[in-house]
Protein backbone atom coordinates (compact mmCIF):
# COMPACT_ATOMS: atom_id res chain seq x y z
CA UNK A 1 0.00 0.00 0.00
CA UNK A 2 2.29 3.20 1.02
CA UNK A 3 4.88 4.59 -0.58
CA UNK A 4 7.25 3.69 2.53
CA UNK A 5 5.53 -0.10 2.67
CA UNK A 6 7.61 -2.50 4.91
CA UNK A 7 6.18 -5.73 3.12
CA UNK A 8 9.44 -7.62 4.18
CA UNK A 9 8.65 -6.64 8.14
CA UNK A 10 9.88 -9.38 10.41
CA UNK A 11 7.54 -9.65 13.34
CA UNK A 12 9.92 -10.72 16.25
CA UNK A 13 10.45 -8.34 19.04
CA UNK A 14 14.28 -8.22 20.33
CA UNK A 15 15.39 -6.98 23.57
CA UNK A 16 17.04 -4.79 25.06
CA UNK A 17 14.07 -2.56 24.40
CA UNK A 18 11.36 -4.59 22.90
CA UNK A 19 11.39 -3.01 19.16
CA UNK A 20 10.70 -5.06 16.13
CA UNK A 21 13.74 -6.68 14.97
CA UNK A 22 13.86 -4.40 11.95
CA UNK A 23 13.30 -1.02 13.82
CA UNK A 24 15.78 -2.33 16.44
CA UNK A 25 18.37 -2.58 13.30
CA UNK A 26 17.19 0.87 12.59
CA UNK A 27 17.89 1.85 15.81
CA UNK A 28 21.22 0.77 16.06
CA UNK A 29 22.26 2.38 12.91
CA UNK A 30 20.76 5.72 14.13
CA UNK A 31 22.99 5.02 17.37
CA UNK A 32 26.30 4.14 15.03
CA UNK A 33 26.17 7.46 13.52
CA UNK A 34 27.02 9.12 16.98
CA UNK A 35 23.19 9.37 17.95
CA UNK A 36 22.94 9.23 22.38
CA UNK A 37 19.45 7.63 22.03
CA UNK A 38 18.66 8.12 25.93
CA UNK A 39 18.68 11.86 24.67
CA UNK A 40 15.52 14.13 23.93
CA UNK A 41 15.21 14.68 20.59
CA UNK A 42 12.20 14.73 17.71
CA UNK A 43 10.62 11.33 16.81
CA UNK A 44 8.38 11.17 13.37
CA UNK A 45 6.52 8.45 12.55
CA UNK A 46 4.42 7.43 9.22
CA UNK A 47 1.19 6.48 9.05
CA UNK A 48 -0.39 6.27 5.53
CA UNK A 49 -4.32 5.69 4.33
CA UNK A 50 -5.61 5.23 1.27
CA UNK A 51 -8.49 7.49 1.75
CA UNK A 52 -9.35 10.51 3.58
CA UNK A 53 -12.00 9.20 5.46
CA UNK A 54 -9.76 6.41 7.08
CA UNK A 55 -6.76 9.10 7.42
CA UNK A 56 -9.41 11.81 9.21
CA UNK A 57 -10.91 8.88 11.53
CA UNK A 58 -7.30 7.80 12.52
CA UNK A 59 -6.12 11.78 12.60
CA UNK A 60 -9.22 12.36 15.07
CA UNK A 61 -8.14 9.47 17.50
CA UNK A 62 -4.67 10.94 18.10
CA UNK A 63 -6.67 14.28 18.75
CA UNK A 64 -9.02 12.72 21.14
CA UNK A 65 -5.87 11.19 22.90
CA UNK A 66 -3.76 14.74 22.62
CA UNK A 67 -0.65 13.03 20.30
CA UNK A 68 0.55 15.56 18.08
CA UNK A 69 0.54 15.04 14.72
CA UNK A 70 0.37 16.20 10.74
CA UNK A 71 -2.31 15.04 8.30
CA UNK A 72 -1.05 15.70 5.02
CA UNK A 73 -3.02 15.03 1.96
CA UNK A 74 -1.66 13.15 -1.59
CA UNK A 75 0.34 15.79 -3.70
CA UNK A 76 2.64 15.13 -6.50
CA UNK A 77 3.41 11.27 -7.28
CA UNK A 78 2.68 10.03 -3.48
CA UNK A 79 -1.26 8.91 -3.84
CA UNK A 80 -1.64 8.40 0.09
CA UNK A 81 -2.87 10.40 2.94
CA UNK A 82 -0.07 10.49 5.47
CA UNK A 83 -0.19 11.09 8.89
CA UNK A 84 2.83 11.64 10.55
CA UNK A 85 2.90 11.47 14.55
CA UNK A 86 5.24 13.57 16.16
CA UNK A 87 6.59 13.49 19.59
CA UNK A 88 9.67 16.31 21.17
CA UNK A 89 11.82 16.48 23.90
CA UNK A 90 11.98 12.96 25.21
CA UNK A 91 14.39 9.79 24.95
CA UNK A 92 13.99 7.13 21.84
CA UNK A 93 14.88 4.52 24.39
CA UNK A 94 14.07 2.46 26.67
CA UNK A 95 10.18 2.58 25.82
CA UNK A 96 9.53 5.70 24.22
CA UNK A 97 9.92 4.81 20.70
CA UNK A 98 7.93 0.69 21.23
CA UNK A 99 5.19 2.64 22.54
CA UNK A 100 4.97 5.07 19.75
CA UNK A 101 5.21 2.22 16.84
CA UNK A 102 2.57 0.21 19.08
CA UNK A 103 0.25 3.53 19.27
CA UNK A 104 0.76 3.85 15.00
CA UNK A 105 0.58 -0.15 14.38
CA UNK A 106 -2.85 -0.02 16.37
CA UNK A 107 -4.13 3.45 14.55
CA UNK A 108 -3.16 2.08 11.37
CA UNK A 109 -4.65 -1.33 12.20
CA UNK A 110 -8.10 0.50 13.03
CA UNK A 111 -8.54 2.65 10.54
CA UNK A 112 -7.60 0.83 7.55
CA UNK A 113 -4.25 2.21 7.23
CA UNK A 114 -0.23 0.90 6.83
CA UNK A 115 2.34 1.93 9.33
CA UNK A 116 5.56 3.13 7.24
CA UNK A 117 8.16 3.36 10.08
CA UNK A 118 9.90 6.01 11.76
CA UNK A 119 12.97 8.41 11.63
CA UNK A 120 14.70 10.64 14.63
CA UNK A 121 16.31 13.79 14.60
CA UNK A 122 19.79 14.17 15.77
CA UNK A 123 20.09 16.63 18.52
CA UNK A 124 21.92 20.32 18.20
CA UNK A 125 24.99 18.55 19.77
CA UNK A 126 24.85 15.54 17.34
CA UNK A 127 24.65 17.56 14.38
CA UNK A 128 27.55 19.79 15.57
CA UNK A 129 29.97 16.65 16.12
CA UNK A 130 28.52 15.25 13.14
Amino acid sequence: MGFLSKAFRRRSRVEPHGLWSDDQEQLDRFAARGADITAPREIELFVSFSSDVRANAAAEDLRAKRIRHELVEPSHDIPEWMLFVRSYGLPVVPDHLRDLIDLCEDIAERHGGEYEGWAALLTDEEKAED
